[in-house]
């Protein structure tokens, strides 16, 4: 994943339009990389065995001609789209299409949240919802499924298949020993920071992912593919790599437990939660795609619930309600603002927001706190380097840019 500038406030945008970069790996394996995910194949000389089928038909169909042989097996890491959108392209008449049981579970949630996920891979991945229309179709169930360990064989090459609750509760890795081989989808994002925290997503397996790391480190993997077959591990640094996700998963999740159990607010408790020194730099968790405070949030809310303890929040009345009156007793809109720009020359632009949030809530068609709010959000944005959040803020201004125009026209109207 490309860096962004840190005086950009653009989003960053990994589903961009790309043709597949296929490389050869050793005799018979082969990946197709693309910047979300790619797949990975092994030409066996009794058929073709294919992990993970990259995001989209088009992307597919320009891979399927460079596979020799026959698909035999097609094996999904998880039902995330960029994963197995593809698989139409690979299929012949006997495909067998291997996945963790709860994987069509999945897909059966994907279509009635469909509104829902298209609104949030919109503010994900920085593109409109529109652009995403209805894809289910394109998506193929599997024929097996399984839960555990199952294994089979094509030519000389053995394919052990374990499922995992990780980032999905339908994980699957896929080891090939005559190859020290380990294919383990997102159980690792490359050299990114793991991936246990979505703002938009159910909550993940932070403590199961970590053990699923720990069996793949004893098995000494001398290639390990990820982000499907998007990024390689080899020798010593695949290693390395697991041992940081590892060490950086039952860190953070340790101290999160600690915290729920002394009692500390979960808005206090995401400031923190610290990534432990030896490993603020490692190369192996760069902070381009998922951060710390979202993996706090994530194991927060799989240990605690909704009730903070706080009797205010048990059986809260709407937010608009509850900041209407807060705005009406401050009684001025003007100290608001004026209050929000201060903050903002502090350096304390995520403080403004909230304050601001007030005014908003309120009145929404307020013009002035609408453009005070696109220049707090973009001065968020540009000073934010990581994918999710970025994008959000940036998804943000758009909305209120559009929200802008639209009163400015009601206003010449009248």
């Amino acid at each position: 994943m490309k860096k962004m500038k840190e005086d950009s406030a653009t989003a960053m945008n990994v589903l961009a339009s790309s043709e597949p970069k296929i490389s050869k790996i050793m005799d018979g394996v082969y990946t197709a990389y693309l910047p979300i995910a790619g797949c990975v194949w092994f030409e066996t000389g009794e058929g073709t065995v294919l992990v993970d089928t990259l995001i989209s038909l088009p992307n597919a169909k320009l891979v399927a001609p460079r596979i020799k042989e026959e698909v035999k097996y097609i094996i999904y890491t998880h039902g995330h789209a960029d994963h197995v959108g593809g698989t139409k392209a690979f299929l012949s008449e006997n495909t067998k299409v291997i996945a963790g049981k709860y994987c069509p579970d999945r897909f059966d949630r994907y279509k009635f949240l469909k509104s829902y996920r298209n609104i949030g891979a919109a503010m994900q991945f920085g593109i409109p919802a529109s652009a995403f229309g209805d894809g289910l179709d394109d998506y193929v169930y599997p024929t097996d499924t399984f839960e555990g360990d199952m294994e089979f064989k094509l030519g000389d090459w053995t394919f052990q298949c374990h499922t995992a609750r990780a980032e999905t509760d339908d994980a699957v890795w896929v080891y090939i020993p005559e190859l020290k081989t380990a294919c383990i989808g997102d159980l690792m994002i490359g050299s990114l920071f793991p991936n246990i925290g979505n703002p938009w997503k159910p909550t993940r397996f932070a403590l199961d992912w970590a053990k699923e790391l720990e069996r793949i480190r004893d098995l000494n993997p001398e290639y390990i593919f990820c982000n499907g077959g998007g990024h390689i591990f080899k020798g010593s640094e695949g290693i390395d790599a697991l041992t940081d996700n590892i060490d950086v998963i039952r860190s953070l999740h340790d101290q999160v437990v600690d915290l729920i159990n002394d009692e500390v607010h979960i808005t206090e408790m995401i400031h923190q939660v610290k990534v432990p020194e030896h490993l603020a730099k490692s190369p192996y968790l760069a902070q381009y795609y998922s951060r710390p405070e979202f993996f706090v949030y994530n194991v927060y809310r799989w240990y605690h619930g909704y009730y903070d303890h706080n009797p205010a929040h048990l059986i809260p009345r709407p937010e608009k309600e509850v900041l209407n009156e807060i705005n009406n007793l401050i009684g001025d809109s003007q100290k608001i603002l004026e209050r929000s720009k201060e903050l903002l020359t502090q350096g304390k632009a995520q403080l403004a927001l909230e304050i601001l949030d007030v005014l908003i809530q309120s009145e929404p068609e307020n013009i002035d706190a609408l453009k005070l709010r696109i220049d707090l959000v973009k001065n968020l944005a540009k000073h934010d380097k990581c994918l999710m959040s970025r994008n959000a803020y940036v998804y943000s201004m758009k909305q209120d840019k559009k929200n802008l125009r639209t009163l400015k026209k009601k206003a010449r109207k009248k």
